[in-house]
């Protein structure tokens, strides 16, 4: 049975569950049955709070959330260094 649900909280309100926000988005995780959760970090009323998404955390999904992670980080540097080519011919037409 998963800890994420609002129901699971409200019967469980002392179980430990760490929240991590990430852009829009919240992730659950719980110690007591290693499951995960991902909630809209930005939802304006309490039931749209409910997770949008919840399962086991498996063997390899830290891994692959690294995966994801490194490749944010390619985009981001790419969008700066393009930010400087535009910033760097602004400054020649000058």
């Amino acid at each position: 049975m998963s800890t994420h649900s609002v129901k699971a909280k409200r019967r469980h309100p002392d179980t430990e569950r760490e929240h991590y926000e990430v852009a829009h988005m919240t992730f659950e995780l719980s110690k007591k049955d290693h499951t995960f959760a991902l909630i809209a970090g930005e939802a304006l009323t309490a039931t749209d709070r409910k997770p949008l998404f919840s399962g086991i955390i498996t063997e390899h999904m830290a891994e692959e959330l690294e995966v994801v992670a490194w490749r944010i980080r390619q985009f981001k540097l790419l969008q700066e260094g393009k930010a400087n080519e535009k910033a760097e011919k602004q400054n020649e037409v000058s």
